[in-house]
């Protein structure tokens, strides 16, 4: 059985990566993936990938698709006490106050562990309030930034078409053999920064083209990067 107070942590850190309105409508939706030895809490947008992972042994093995909406309406509702019921149609909680119900999404999610990179060519663990800091400072002129690592330096810009430019620059140190950079959305990397507790959080960086890593303990998020040529 899912503890709830696992359940509320997970939904809360995969929501903002889950998508609306998309055709695939088991998209719309958060994959609870129950195994046997752990519950993947999964989220996706297409453009990010967001995985909570509990390890725990389970009796039952069983994916389910909460609705998001289902998913928002629950973390208004209830807080730790509770009870979490649920079959292959519906996902009901009970509080003192308050019984739930959503049916379940009826579909096939994607092979989301297939999207996660099994090799990483660098690692770097940067503070997160300062990243959260600086990101903000440049998202106010573009929400798509360019983030550059050197040795000595990370380096925040604006990523638009627009005469308008802002660059701000972070000390840091690393140990780094080349420069490299990433392309993407501020808000994908706010959604993840802004729901971790710890002062650090680890980047996982293979090249500019590929999808990158942020993680924390057992919560990580794979964000595609934009391909641009500013």
């Amino acid at each position: 059985m899912i503890k709830p107070k696992d359940f509320l942590q997970a939904i809360k850190k995969i929501t903002p990566a889950i998508d609306i309105n998309n055709p695939k409508y088991e998209l719309n939706g958060a994959l609870i993936d129950i195994k046997e030895d752990k519950i993947n809490f999964v989220g996706t947008d297409t453009k990010r990938l967001a995985i909570l992972t509990i390890e725990e042994n389970f009796d039952d093995q069983i994916s389910l698709i909460i609705p998001k909406r289902a998913i928002s309406e629950i973390q208004k509702l209830f807080f730790e006490q509770m009870q979490i019921f649920y079959d292959e149609n519906i996902f009901m909680i009970k509080s003192e106050n308050f019984y739930f119900f959503t049916k379940l999404i009826n579909g096939k999610y994607p092979d989301y562990e297939r999207i996660i990179p099994k090799n990483i060519n660098y690692t770097l663990k940067i503070n997160t309030e300062e990243m959260i800091e600086y990101i903000r400072r440049i998202s106010t002129i573009s929400h798509e930034i360019k983030i550059t690592f050197k040795n000595n330096a990370i380096v925040f810009e604006s990523l638009n078409q627009d005469n308008i430019e802002a660059k701000e620059e972070l000390t840091y140190e690393s140990n780094l053999p080349e420069i490299i950079y990433i392309n993407a959305n501020s808000r994908y990397l706010l959604d993840f920064l802004t729901k971790i507790d710890e002062n650090k959080f680890t980047l996982g960086y293979n090249d500019a083209k590929l999808p990158f890593l942020l993680q924390s303990n057992n919560f990580k998020t794979i964000v595609m990067p934009i391909i641009s040529n500013y």
